[in-house]
């Protein structure tokens, strides 16, 4: 038996130091601190009536109470085939009847995302049976370890093709090594680990298991040990419910695409991807956004913001007219037209004369209007058109403009209304002015909800100017973009001074207002500002990239044929590994609106076929071909005529 377990240990690790390394060394960091004296172990391998148990040094205790063997086959005939329990659904319960369908078939292309969703959701409901069973499970979840020989069982049982395998105690895991032979398991289906992982590189890793075919992804089953904290469910919880494509829709990134290509041939400045303000030593910037914490310090900033060069997001444009304050830069990221409702605020646009409007090139047209034409200086994100063009990429406009100025080599920093938390004694999400403001319960324990709700239900994460702050879903997204963003572009002689009572941000300094000192304020600074942004902007397009905008044109009709080529539920797995390879999915942008269309609605598709009676195959493959040939083709004509738009012009 030792020479079995050795060697299945050994296997193990060879097995994870090849395909798991950031696994492997923590698991070297433990053999190391063990092997030096500096960590105790607590847990001792045993064997006894042919059967191995986990034997607790300080309690004298054992996991498995001599029962181990029993456990993984109890553990294995607990899982069922059955959709009603021990599982997330990652998909939006939606319910598709007769009249509705009409009216998303009556409606404009791409004008609401069913539209493209409802006619296949409808065909299955209306041929699926109510009270059903799967006839497999795809990809498992595993909540705790142990020694894993429950892993073993279940496997044998379900055959998936994608298990999760979480573990908090990375020294349990370790004796698991020998006792699970993840290397032979691995063989047959595709392992990802999350051991000893902190809330940060769980949420990584969760991400990693939700974007590995992730048609599989409608009922996602798990099974969670006892003895495993129940924290990192409802993390994974949080990462199900934050996945984009179940909130920013393909229809609206299909007609948004668009736009820059309007900008750019109607010659409205880029600003290039080499701008610095690195020089502008004499002043630090604000950056000013709609959290709660704006409003507590708004007479700090009568006081104070002539000391400051003000970069506001759009948000907030009227509440500084209100108090006279005039920023340097205003930011806008919102493409809807409802983002309008901002500005109309707004009693005089005049006031903001000397303002310029940094905004993402998927703006609405009502909103660039309102402004001077030399005022308005775009940034690129989710396309890639302009090759020198600032690109941007965040969910929020306060995230975005974080990114932004980072990117901008600002040196000081100050962050003022970028909570992202709810206020500590309200519970209101923005300041009072926000047209998204809301007040939500901070009695609600979000952990004994079954229905997470992106935007309301509440998470208890670490403050800025407090020990907890309270957040959402929706907002921990720009959380962590905030947080990838300081890790990839901060520079070391950035400064960064959080003044919001919110969330902590990583490799910030949690400032309060009142602490502040700083020298008179400077009035030249925006000119020189002006003079920067001035010199690294461009209006035109390289003649390489107008040739690659012409060439996507040529790309739809490659794409077209794929799209034609489907069949099988194997030729849409082959679309798939098509569309989500990286360098295309950052070069062409219909793949990316391909791909958030896919994610959406192929686990319905693949559920709908995975039920245990039979299926007639090929009319919803046809729905689906019909649909993704609408969107190639919208993408085709616009893009067309945007071209010969610009050849026209061109002759004139």
């Amino acid at each position: 038996m030792i020479e079995h377990i050795t060697q299945t240990f050994q296997n193990n690790i060879y097995y994870i130091q090849k395909n798991h390394p950031k696994l492997f060394l923590k698991l070297s960091a433990l053999d190391n601190a063990v092997g030096n004296g500096y960590y105790q172990e607590k847990y001792q391998l045993v064997y006894e009536n042919n059967m191995f148990d986990v034997l607790e040094n300080g309690t004298g205790n054992y996991l498995y109470d001599n029962k181990s063997d029993e456990y993984a086959r109890l553990v294995a005939k607990s899982i069922d085939f059955k959709v009603e329990e021990n599982l997330f659904e990652g998909f939006d319960r939606e319910n598709i009847s007769d009249e509705e369908l009409q009216k998303f078939r009556d409606m404009p292309s791409f004008e609401h995302h069913k539209s493209g969703f409802a006619p296949i959701i409808h065909f299955t409901q209306n041929h699926q049976e109510k009270e059903r069973e799967l006839k497999s499970i795809d990809k498992f979840i595993f909540f705790g370890v142990g020694l894993g020989l429950h892993i073993e069982t279940i496997a044998q049982k379900l055959h998936s093709k994608v298990y999760f395998i979480v573990e908090d105690d990375l020294e349990l895991f370790r004796l698991s090594l020998f006792t699970t032979n993840y290397q032979q398991l691995a063989k047959s289906a595709t392992l990802i680990f999350s051991v000893f992982e902190d809330a940060k590189e769980f949420q990584e890793s969760a991400n990693f298991f939700l974007n590995n075919q992730y048609y599989y992804n409608h009922y996602l089953k798990y099974f969670s040990m006892l003895n495993h904290s129940e924290e990192k469910r409802y993390q994974f919880h949080i990462a199900l419910t934050s996945q984009s494509h179940t909130r920013f829709f393909y229809n609206s990134l299909l007609t948004q695409s668009m736009r820059p290509l309007h900008y750019i041939f109607d010659n409205y400045n880029f600003l290039d991807d080499t701008i610095s303000f690195k020089d502008l030593d004499s002043k630090p910037f604000l950056l000013l956004a709609a959290g709660p914490s704006l409003e507590k310090n708004m007479g700090w900033l009568r006081k104070n913001y002539k000391k400051f060069t003000i970069v506001a997001v759009s948000a907030i444009a009227h509440t500084l007219e209100k108090e006279r304050i005039v920023p340097a830069i205003i930011t806008h990221l919102d493409p809807f037209k409802n983002a309008t409702k901002h500005f109309k605020k707004i009693r005089s646009i005049e006031f903001f004369q000397d303002t310029l409007l940094f905004c993402v090139a998927r703006t609405a047209q009502e909103i660039v209007t309102l402004f001077e034409k030399k005022s308005i200086f775009f940034f690129e994100s989710g396309t890639n058109y302009k090759k020198s063009s600032l690109k941007i990429s965040a969910p929020c406009i306060g995230s975005a403009s974080y990114q932004l100025l980072l990117k901008l080599d600002v040196k000081e920093l100050y962050l003022l209304g970028l909570d992202l938390a709810v206020d500590r004694k309200t519970g209101q999400t923005h300041s009072q002015n926000h047209q998204f403001a809301k007040t939500l319960n901070l009695e609600m324990d979000s952990k004994k909800e079954e229905l997470l709700t992106y935007k309301e239900s509440l998470i208890q994460v670490e403050g800025n100017l407090y020990d907890i702050a309270f957040t959402t879903p929706h907002f921990k997204t720009s959380l962590d973009i905030i947080n990838l963003s300081s890790q990839y572009y901060k520079k070391e002689y950035q400064h960064i001074y959080n003044l919001s009572d919110g969330v902590k941000f990583e490799d910030t300094i949690p400032l309060e207002s009142k602490d502040i000192i700083l020298e008179k304020e400077n009035s030249t600074q925006n000119i020189f500002l002006k003079n920067i942004i001035e010199k690294n902007s461009s209006i035109s397009l390289t003649q390489d990239k107008y040739e690659e905008i012409v060439a996507k044109l040529y790309y739809t009709d490659e794409l077209i044929g794929k799209i034609k080529s489907i069949k099988t539920l194997e030729n849409i797995k082959e679309f798939v590994a098509f569309i989500v390879k990286k360098e295309r999915l950052k070069k062409y942008e219909l793949h990316r609106v391909i791909d958030t269309y896919m994610r959406y609605i192929l686990s319905y598709i693949f559920d709908f076929y995975n039920a245990k009676e039979s299926k007639t195959q090929g009319e919803i493959e046809t729905l689906l071909i019909q649909h993704l040939l609408e969107i190639c083709n919208y993408y085709k004509i616009e893009l067309k005529n945007s071209i010969e738009r610009e050849k026209n012009s061109a002759r004139d």
